[in-house]
């Protein structure tokens, strides 16, 4: 895929959202958005240290087993909050990864440093896929006609190849034999950073112990989501929303805007919250003003990570307290 077809397809989430406004009434828009009860907005936007506590915690377990040395809990959120932050502004999320980078920097391997993160990503889409399996099967008649093969083939390939990619990146048995099947097709220049890829992750094992607690704290970043997102739909108010539509609108979401068809989800976040939102009696308009309350939860990001980079830019060592000196693999 040459790079003009790769920004035509970006663009994609960006022209639904033009075309939604074309449609609706942008000063009805504005109206709700100044009548909104700020209390639940200003809750969720608060509730960012806990959803990033949770998720580092996480993180710092999967480090922790590839035999790295994770830094502290404190620096880990921090690092966590600039991953989300560009991840968010970027197609497909692809900045997140700009962690490994600062692990980097701070005397950490690099190839572990990005597994680390696409692990920590494939637990947070394990449990986004259920739900979105969920809302998918509730909701998709919301959808227009054209629109549901598409989303049901797009939600279905996306869960499948995340239930099949976990086990088979953190088992020890499936990646040694994926391994094993590659290293003899490779070149011999791509043969050897392969072998040093396989022998930087032998180390990580699929145990129950750690299976059950990265599922714990996956659960948990999911259910704050669900709080933050619940408090979005107050603020309007949309009473009328039930709570399987708002888990099952939320992490449809979740699932098409890591797709590389928008920026920050923009479009794509519209056009599943018109569709779900219309079920229940309620606007285009009141939609839109509430896929910008969920664009606000991306500029409370902003604001995080613009307080951090001044305190921990790139190229800047980092505080003395941001490595944990325990390397052992205790995972308690």
């Amino acid at each position: 895929m040459n790079t003009s077809t790769r920004w035509l397809l970006r663009l994609i989430g960006p022209a639904l959202l033009i075309f939604f406004l074309w449609r609706s009434d942008v000063g009805a828009i504005l109206t709700n958005l100044r009548e909104l009860n700020l209390l639940p907005l200003l809750i969720s936007l608060g509730l960012m240290p806990v959803f990033v506590a949770v998720k580092s915690w996480r993180w710092i377990m999967i480090m922790r087993e590839l035999g790295m040395q994770p830094p502290s809990l404190g620096f880990a959120s921090a690092l966590y909050s600039i991953g989300l932050f560009v991840g968010g502004v970027t197609p497909g999320q692809s900045g997140d990864f700009i962690k490994a980078w600062y692990l980097k920097e701070r005397g950490q391997q690099l190839t572990p440093g990005l597994f680390s993160i696409v692990i920590d990503r494939l637990f947070d889409f394990i449990v986004m896929a259920i739900l979105a399996l969920v809302g998918l099967i509730a909701f998709v008649d919301v959808f227009p006609s054209d629109m549901r093969t598409p989303l049901s083939v797009a939600t279905i390939s996306f869960a499948t190849l995340i239930f099949a990619l976990t086990p088979a990146l953190m088992a020890r048995r499936p990646r040694e034999r994926i391994f094993g099947l590659l290293l003899p097709l490779l070149p011999g220049r791509l043969r050897t950073p392969a072998e040093r890829w396989r022998d930087q992750l032998a180390g990580l094992s699929m145990r129950p112990q750690l299976l059950g607690l990265l599922m714990l704290a996956s659960v948990g970043s999911a259910t704050s989501t669900v709080i933050r997102i619940w408090l979005l739909f107050v603020a309007l108010p949309l009473a009328n929303v039930p709570p399987l539509a708002i888990i099952g609108s939320t992490a449809l979401i979740s699932i098409l805007q890591a797709l590389p068809i928008s920026f920050a989800g923009v479009g794509v976040r519209d056009a599943i919250l018109i569709a779900v939102l219309g079920r229940y009696g309620y606007s285009a308009e009141l939609a839109i003003s509430l896929s910008t309350l969920f664009l606000l939860i991306n500029i409370d990001h902003l604001s995080a990570v613009f307080f951090i980079g001044l305190r921990s830019p790139p190229g800047r060592p980092p505080p003395a307290d941001a490595l944990n000196p325990d390397t052992s693999k205790n995972t308690t």
